[in-house]
């Protein structure tokens, strides 16, 4: 059964260059099982929550047991998976509460750090060069509005982010600001309480916005980069509204950054 799902995706690569080739050489079983859960994960294929079992997914994929198990332990470990206790393996599950903390941390952070890392945008023009490297494979993800990639946004989304916090100048608050994960919690949160992806809208306008924190970069602007991720984390709070814990906590949001706020 392992050989049926190399082969198909062999003949899948007919016609690639030499490096997509190389690439799919080094690519092992379990690589391509967790890809494609991983995949159906981003989907909604695979609902927060569901059981991952394993006797299912073999024979869903036609492969043994054991490259399933080993896919599903290495989504545990990138937080797509949680394994319950005396319970199977299910697709995790995000709160709109336990978001909106995190994009509060996370805003804290930038807050911080804005005047350093405009500081360093001015030393490293690279910055907002690869910034715009990034946008444009944004853009790229959402190009075609019935062919959506979901799990390329959040990386790049990811990236995007990373790439102006990594000249924070404080390393420990870099790793921690990495460890919040909101770009992925943002879309997983939204998948679990709405039941289907980001809209294709919403991406749109969240594209605009990285458009504008990138123009405070280039402008060496501090206070417009502020202002921006402001409007940014604060609009992306607002879709997590569901209920009244997230309102009060949305609230306390906006009056907290009120004061950071051009005026």
């Amino acid at each position: 059964m392992e050989d049926d799902i190399t082969t198909q995706a062999a003949s899948s690569d007919t016609g690639t260059d030499s490096n997509d080739l190389r690439r799919f050489i080094n690519t092992s079983l379990v690589d391509m099982v967790a890809d494609r859960i991983r995949s159906n994960i981003y989907t909604g294929k695979y609902a927060p929550g569901k059981k991952m079992v394993v006797r299912e997914l073999s024979e869903e994929f036609g492969v043994s047991h054991t490259p399933i198990k080993d896919a599903l332990n290495r989504l545990i470990s990138e937080g797509y998976v949680e394994a319950l206790p005396r319970r199977s393996m299910v697709v995790r599950t995000f709160t709109n509460c336990d978001l909106i903390e995190r994009l509060q941390v996370r805003l804290m952070f930038e807050i911080f750090c804005a005047d350093e890392i405009i500081e360093q945008a001015r030393k490293h023009p690279e910055i907002a060069e690869e910034l715009e490297q990034v946008i444009w494979l944004m853009k790229e993800c959402i190009s075609d509005p019935e062919h959506l990639s979901y799990e390329g946004w959040v990386q790049n989304e990811a990236r995007f982010h990373r790439c102006y916090m990594r000249y924070c100048g404080n390393q420990k608050v870099f790793e921690l600001y990495t460890g919040l994960d909101t770009n992925k919690l943002t879309y997983f949160t939204y998948l679990s309480s709405s039941h289907t992806p980001l809209k294709f809208s919403t991406l749109e306008s969240n594209l605009k916005e990285h458009e504008i924190i990138l123009r405070a970069i280039k402008n060496l602007n501090a206070q417009q980069f502020i202002d921006g991720v402001i409007c940014h984390l604060v609009r992306a709070c607002e879709d997590y509204a569901v209920d009244e814990p997230t309102r009060c906590k949305i609230t306390q949001l906006k009056r907290m950054t009120e004061k950071y706020r051009s005026h």
